[in-house]
């Protein structure tokens, strides 16, 4: 297989690999926010999720997950048309190819979220 696409591959599972996000764990495991300098902020979330039930823990974990994916889906969204008017992203020195299945990098990293092959394994 072409070492261009290997590493459009990797860039994109190392996207998959960032979730979750953390913040939706620390809900989960109900760990604290740290109180950075006494931050009014940080301890405000803490008051807030502490006043959840483990139902609302959830949803409010699912939003930060999706929130953290759609911010992951849109960098990827804006590099893509980046690449169109001639942004290029290197990985480990390879240039990654433009849409080497294609499909548009956010596309490719939903489709990996979701535990589907690459399209050059599903032959």
């Amino acid at each position: 297989m072409n070492k261009n696409i290997n590493e459009y591959k990797r860039f994109i599972d190392d996207m998959v690999k960032l979730r979750p996000c953390i913040s939706a764990e620390w809900v989960l495991e109900g760990r604290r926010w740290p109180e950075v300098n006494n931050d009014p902020n940080d301890i405000a979330i803490n008051q807030f999720v502490d006043s959840l039930s483990p139902e609302h823990k959830k949803v409010l974990a699912y939003m930060l997950n999706s929130a953290f994916d759609s911010g992951i889906h849109d960098v990827l969204a804006y590099f893509n048309e980046e690449s169109m008017e001639g942004l290029r992203i290197c990985k480990n020195g390879t240039e990654l190819p433009l849409e080497p299945f294609d499909t548009e990098m956010h596309y490719d990293f939903i489709c990996r979220s979701e535990s589907d092959q690459w399209p050059d394994e599903t032959r």
